[in-house]
């Protein structure tokens, strides 16, 4: 089985907003915001395995206040801790909220996108180091 990677799976979320299907109906916001929200959590997981071994087994909460150090970008940091917030929401299944929409959605996975290729740029450079 190959291995999956931000990329993939931020793809397969995106997709998801794309297809309009009977199939889906109802299904894919949740299902694309946890498509996302793993993709983004894949992603620091490959960042912190590059440049911080060990950090990728702290807790979420402490990844994400890392994120924008270790990525040499505050500002992607930040959008990437709101993005996490609104997809791990946007995941949950609760009766009095609705499923989040599909624009909030595409901000949230150009957001994961962004994070996937500073990822790869990152561990480019330690590799090449």
């Amino acid at each position: 089985m190959p291995d999956v990677d931000a990329h993939a799976l931020t793809s397969a979320a995106r997709d998801l907003l794309r297809i309009d299907s009977d199939v889906t109906a109802g299904l894919w916001p949740r299902a694309a915001a946890l498509l996302a929200r793993q993709a983004l959590e894949l992603g620091l997981e490959q960042l912190y395995r590059a440049v911080a071994p060990g950090l990728e087994e702290t807790s979420m909460r402490c990844q994400l206040l890392c994120a924008g150090t270790m990525l040499n970008d505050r500002e992607l940091g930040g959008r990437v801790a709101a993005t996490w917030n609104v997809l791990s929401d946007g995941c949950h299944h609760r009766v009095y909220e609705l499923p989040p929409a599909a624009g909030e959605l595409n901000v949230a996975i150009a957001t994961v996108w962004a994070l996937a290729e500073a990822v790869e740029r990152t561990r480019g450079r330690v590799r090449g180091a």
